[in-house]
C-alpha cells in the first residue's frame, strides 16, 4: 500500500527513471496516437507509474506532471 501523509518527500533517482519510462512509453503508444486530452494522457502516465513503483510512497498525477516539468 501507499503511504498519504502530508506532502511527500522528494523523488528518488529510480521514480524519475520511472517517470520518463511511463512518459516514453505512453507518449509512442500509437494505438492512441495524439487524440486523448492531456487529462487522459496524464491519467495514463500515472497508471503505468502506479503499476511498477516500488517506492511504497503515493505520487498523485499532478505530482507527476510537476516533476516532468521540473
Amino acid at each position: 500500500g501507499f503511504i498519504v501523509k502530508g506532502r511527500s518527500g522528494n523523488y528518488s533517482t529510480a521514480e524519475d527513471v520511472l517517470i520518463c519510462t511511463a512518459w516514453k512509453k505512453i507518449s509512442q503508444d500509437a494505438s492512441v496516437g495524439s487524440d486523448q486530452t492531456m487529462s487522459t494522457y496524464w491519467k495514463r502516465i500515472k497508471e503505468y507509474f502506479d503499476e511498477r513503483n516500488t517506492s511504497g510512497i503515493f505520487r498523485s498525477s499532478d505530482s507527476l506532471r510537476q516533476r516532468w516539468s521540473t
